[in-house]
């Protein structure tokens, strides 16, 4: 059995593309250059860091706000 957990805020990262996400801090404080160590969007790809071995993916989430102006 897997567990899954949001790290999101241990990690330090750029702007993805596409199914891609370039890490720039590890969960264990490694730090690399933008594209060096890469995620994918897909669970089944994860990659592990070549630091620490912990695994990672990523997930995509967009929000649309609408404006009203008084």
């Amino acid at each position: 059995m897997e567990t899954i957990i949001d790290v999101t805020n241990l990690v330090n990262f750029e702007n993805n593309d596409n199914e891609y996400l370039p890490i720039t801090k590890c969960v264990c404080g490694k730090e690399f250059i933008a594209w060096e160590f890469i995620i994918d969007n897909d669970k089944n790809f994860c990659q592990k860091c070549p630091e620490c071995g912990v695994k990672l993916y990523f997930k995509n989430k967009i929000t649309v706000h609408q404006v009203i102006e008084k």
